[in-house]
């Protein structure tokens, strides 16, 4: 058998036996009153952006597109998943302490500000979570506005 051929069946098996190898896609069940929109209310266009362009790697709320079923493609959407979370998770927001919940919102406002968030990886497969200037502005405003406020 040709060494290239043999090479591709390698290939093709070891692709197989890799969908084998999924993620871990569950999440906890989450108190309502956690939830960043129940604790922060913001105005219906921030809620709708940042559930649009946040929540799916940084709440429990995520949803998981066809191709997360794919490894090892999963494995990489899985695992900025579980980092997102780990950085900031939306649905556990109730449960910060108020230093946190500050810095969380500065974070939020820089990185949104210098378009380090939503992750350029994710807007590639995602046109919904595209932020324009203009969007991109009120929820800088918002975010700061909110973060000044919080009294520590």
């Amino acid at each position: 058998m040709n060494k290239y051929l043999k090479i591709l069946i390698y290939l093709a098996v070891g692709l197989i036996v890799i969908q084998f190898i999924g993620i871990d896609k569950s999440a906890p069940k989450m108190e309502g009153y956690l939830d960043f929109m129940e604790v922060e209310l913001p105005p219906e266009h921030i809620a709708s952006l940042i559930k649009t362009s946040c929540y799916d790697c940084h709440s429990y709320k995520t949803s998981y597109p066809w191709y997360s079923n794919i490894s090892p493609i999963s494995w990489s959407i899985g695992s900025h998943v579980t980092e997102g979370r780990a950085h900031l998770n939306f649905s556990t927001w109730g449960e910060y302490e108020t230093e946190v919940k500050k810095d969380l919102l500065l974070k939020c406002y820089k990185q949104v500000g210098a378009r380090q968030m939503p992750l350029p990886s994710y807007l590639l497969l995602h046109d919904e979570a595209k932020i324009n200037k203009e969007q991109i502005e009120e929820f800088y405003t918002w975010f700061k506005t909110q973060s000044d406020n919080i009294k520590l």
